[in-house]
């Protein structure tokens, strides 16, 4: 995936380019927050760091129009290809990956090699994940390990839901891993019906294995929800529709895994806030299009080719202190792209001091929508370092509804 013409006021990553700006020189974002904004890579998406912060692992599709897993340093140079040609693993789509705490394994969705609709690529994009189930692998890609199970629908008539899995999660210590899983039809225009799944993470002998495999959230009203970050030791951020909204107008939540009571974040109905990422500190930066120019056409199904806008935005747990992170979309803002920009999934390194995200530039071209995606990196003026000790969450009930 090429992204052209490229971004002219990013500075692209390199190991000898500093990502400082020079003494008295013009602001490099909007935001005085923000220090520097570089490319890590040309193309890509949804990278995350690794435990010490000085590594991000990301997807991005390569000629044969799937996606594959690399790790990267922090000045964009690839440190080893996971995925590509290794046998041992799928070679449709592979992605949406993160490092476990350890730092000795990374896990993330493949697609599998035979299911229904084989023909079409984009279902099992990582950022969709149908038709995908969890491995892990080393961090050289020598080794891999299925970790799940979903069933996998191949013919129209077989009484299967195409089911999906994106979104990983683990605990701060490593021992719980949860996911978002699409178990059944349904929502507007078929979106699906969704939970969030919990699993005790297990290492024996240097093998990862996944047990007790539970249901821990399920959206009651509306029908969409995706697990973010677990916050402590009962609660865990979520996006969804989880008060009944139209999916495009999906809210940030914070659930309380006891009682399952929801808090929602931001409270906007008619703005798509989904995908968002936890700083040392506590904050939440998440991806909305609430300043965008044209709003989203809620009877329209296909949202993908609608016109659209999305920044990363800050807060605190409580939704209060709402901030305006990146301006990609202003024509006033020094990091202004010149066209349609939209925001995804993020991650905060370890020291608060970098925010690894997704961006994608719309190339449209006769109304037809072309967004290129590609990590960047953020750089924080002050880092964003935690005050306190985050403990891990501990959810040891499954909730009715399993598999």
């Amino acid at each position: 995936m090429v992204i052209a013409p490229m971004f002219l006021l990013l500075t692209p990553a390199c190991g000898s380019q500093s990502t400082q700006a020079p003494r008295n020189a013009a602001p490099l974002a909007k935001n005085s927050r923000i220090k520097a904004i570089t490319a890590l890579q040309v193309s890509g998406a949804r990278p995350r760091f690794s435990p010490a912060g000085t590594e991000v692992v990301f997807d991005r599709a390569n000629v044969d129009g799937f996606y594959d897993v690399y790790r990267s340093d922090l000045s964009g140079r690839i440190i080893a290809s996971l995925t590509d040609g290794h046998p041992g693993i799928n070679q449709r789509h592979n992605g949406n990956a993160i490092f476990h705490p350890s730092g000795k394994f990374i896990i993330f969705i493949s697609e599998e090699s035979d299911h229904v609709r084989l023909e079409d690529k984009d279902l099992g994009d990582p950022g969709v994940g149908l038709y995908s189930n969890f491995w892990a692998t080393d961090l050289e890609g020598r080794s891999f390990w299925k970790l799940t199970n979903i069933p996998i629908k191949k013919a129209v008539d077989d009484g299967i839901p195409s089911m999906a899995a994106v979104n990983p999660v683990f605990s701060a210590d490593g021992s719980l891993f949860l996911w978002s899983e699409r178990y059944a039809e349904g929502g507007r225009f078929n979106w699906g019906r969704w939970r969030i799944m919990a699993t005790d993470f297990v290492i024996t002998g240097g093998t990862p294995s996944l047990e007790n495999e539970r249901v821990v959230a399920y959206a009651a009203k509306g029908n969409y929800v995706t697990a973010m970050a677990l916050l402590d030791a009962r609660r865990l951020l979520l996006a969804g529709n989880l008060d009944g909204q139209h999916e495009y107008g999906m809210d940030q939540y914070i659930e309380d895994v006891d009682t399952h009571e929801l808090a929602n974040l931001t409270n906007t109905p008619l703005v798509w806030e989904e995908d968002s990422c936890v700083a040392p500190n506590g904050q939440i930066i998440y991806m909305s299009n609430i300043d965008a120019k044209d709003a989203l056409d809620f009877s329209n199904p296909d949202w993908h080719q609608q016109p659209r806008e999305r920044e990363y935005y800050l807060m605190n747990q409580d939704g209060s202190g709402r901030e305006r992170l990146t301006y990609f979309n202003d024509p006033s803002a020094p990091e202004y792209v010149g066209k349609r920009v939209v925001t995804a999934a993020c991650s905060v390194s370890a020291d608060g001091r970098y925010l690894a995200g997704t961006q994608g530039i719309d190339q449209r071209s006769d109304r037809v929508a072309q967004i290129d995606l590609r990590p960047v990196l953020i750089e924080f003026a002050a880092p964003l370092r935690a005050t306190a000790q985050i403990s891990p969450l501990d959810i040891t009930a499954a909730e009715s509804g399993g598999r």
